[in-house]
């Protein structure tokens, strides 16, 4: 059987997805814990050598599956601004920093000064934020100065992944523009901000588009992956771009919303247009997995990382998290939750208050709630904010969404889904996908060795089940109370979490 693997390097777990080339449906799947590291202090890390197994892992027990695979290709997707140095050997000198990690918010003072938030937008297309590679290398010079004079480069985690398969150094267009030094409308590295940061280009890796061929399978890759020697390894992108490709997303007028760990919520155009109103809307703009395309996207870090922090808090004897049963427990709540709100700031605000201090709550509590009542409330939460979310979007864009695209672990849940689309009031498509990020990465995996002439001809090659969700009037006039609610609950906190924050020693 001729296969295309796709690699999803997610915040929570690893997944493969065997693509059969010639019946263009998926074969196989294979999944593995992402080794996250969390410190209690608002810093969390991945260990790269156990992220490197788990890879591994993950290839084997997808391939297993799979009956004679011959492997065609293996492209990669990942989670987007998680980073760490290597030596001259290109091995780790330091645990990976997740995306969200919050040891790097005391430099973003200094890009305001040095560049200003305008300057980078009209650049990087990226609203400033401390979960960029740049503010990380930062830090890693600062804090670390044994491990900053050994450090040959700073490789992103699909990077690092790459070189450990093939020996190269390099990444593509969608992963380079999540350091915050890379120029939209050049598609490379940008000297005025390498400058600024005083380092080299050197240190970064060469920078390819999508579905171009990074390098092949070396043999001691082959020895621990179980892959064939000399097998092609295929620049992917940002996960949620991948993903979005995956299902057909990837055109002009289709808003995608991906629910992972972070939330996201994006659309494609064929320019690149950093104006003012999308960036005061709270929106990013930069390279698609698609060739000439852009993403317009804003996002929630808070999503599916929410719901796994309340699943491991609440039921910490069950094992493995109880989705079955905690989400039975939220289906047998009213909705509203009996008067409890949730201000989902887990890991802060982007979109729409742009408040990196504001801490996650729930308000409201008397001693007649549950378990149910916790979980059903952060999921109203997230609702509202989406719907908040396109409020902002259709304004800066002049256009009302009448629907949308739904990708993601999230659409599993058909309570989760119900409530998105009475808090947004708008009908929701679902892909029947298995693992869209993955199957994305396969598809271009496709691209790189020439089994698709481009992004359409690989889309179209799938033929995709989707189900189609329609908002509750009952529950969305319900939602429609709770959302001014849901607005204040920001405001009404503002001022406690940042004197909070301060108290924490956060910036």
């Amino acid at each position: 059987m001729r296969v295309l693997l796709g690699l999803d390097l997610g915040t929570t777990s690893l997944k493969a997805l065997a693509l059969d080339a010639e019946h263009k449906a998926a074969v196989s799947t294979g999944q593995h814990p992402t080794p996250l590291q969390q410190h209690g202090d608002g810093t969390s890390t991945f260990d790269p050598e156990a992220l490197w197994h788990g890879v591994c892992r993950t290839l084997d027990s997808c391939l297993r599956n799979c009956e004679d695979p011959h492997v065609e290709a293996l492209a990669i997707a990942s989670m987007g601004e998680s980073g760490l140095p290597v030596d001259t050997d290109g091995m780790p000198l330091y645990p990976a920093i997740t995306w969200f990690d919050r040891r790097t918010q005391s430099y973003l003072p200094w890009w305001e000064e040095r560049v200003g938030r305008e300057q980078l937008f009209q650049i990087t297309g990226q609203l400033l934020h401390h979960m960029y590679g740049a503010l990380k290398i930062q830090w890693l010079r600062e804090h670390e100065p044994l491990v900053w004079q050994k450090t040959a480069r700073w490789l992103s985690i699909p990077d690092y992944i790459i070189h450990r398969l093939t020996g190269a150094y390099v990444t593509d267009f969608s992963i380079a523009s999540r350091t915050l030094l890379f120029d939209q409308r050049t598609a490379r590295w940008s000297p005025e901000l390498l400058t600024a940061l005083e380092v080299k280009e050197t240190l970064l890796p060469a920078v390819q588009p999508s579905g171009s061929v990074a390098g092949s399978i070396t043999g001691e890759a082959a020895r621990q992956t179980g892959l064939p020697v000399g097998l092609p390894v295929v620049l992917g992108g940002h996960d949620h771009l991948v993903g979005c490709l995956a299902v057909g997303a990837a055109r002009p007028g289709v808003v995608l919303n991906s629910v992972g760990t972070a939330e996201g919520v994006m659309l494609t155009t064929h320019t690149f247009n950093p104006s003012p109103a999308l960036m005061h809307a709270g929106y990013s703009t930069y390279r698609h997995v698609i060739p000439d395309s852009f993403v317009v996207v804003a996002g929630q870090h808070g999503a599916g990382g929410l719901i796994n922090w309340l699943l491991d808090l609440l039921y910490p004897d069950v094992g493995s998290r109880p989705y079955g049963l905690a989400f039975e427990e939220a289906l047998a709540v009213p909705p509203g939750c009996q008067g409890l709100l949730c201000l989902p700031h887990l890991r802060g605000s982007r979109l729409p208050e742009h408040d990196l201090q504001s801490r996650a709550a729930f308000v409201g509590l008397v001693d007649g709630h549950g378990r149910g009542h916790f979980l059903r409330a952060a999921l109203e939460a997230l609702g509202l904010w989406l719907r908040s979310a396109l409020e902002v979007l259709e304004q800066a864009l002049g256009a009302s969404i009448p629907e949308l695209m739904v990708i993601g672990g999230a659409t599993r849940s058909r309570l989760w889904m119900e409530i998105k689309a009475a808090a947004i009031q708008k009908q929701l498509r679902l892909p029947q996908v298995t693992e869209a990020v993955a199957l994305g990465a396969a598809l271009l995996g496709g691209i790189g060795v020439g089994m698709f002439e481009d992004a359409d001809t690989a889309v179209q090659s799938l033929h995709l089940d989707e189900t189609v969700i329609f908002p509750d009037p009952t529950l969305a006039h319900v939602y429609d109370h709770l959302y001014p609610l849901h607005r204040e609950l920001y405001t009404a906190l503002a001022e406690i979490n940042h004197r909070l924050a301060g108290m924490s020693g956060e910036q």
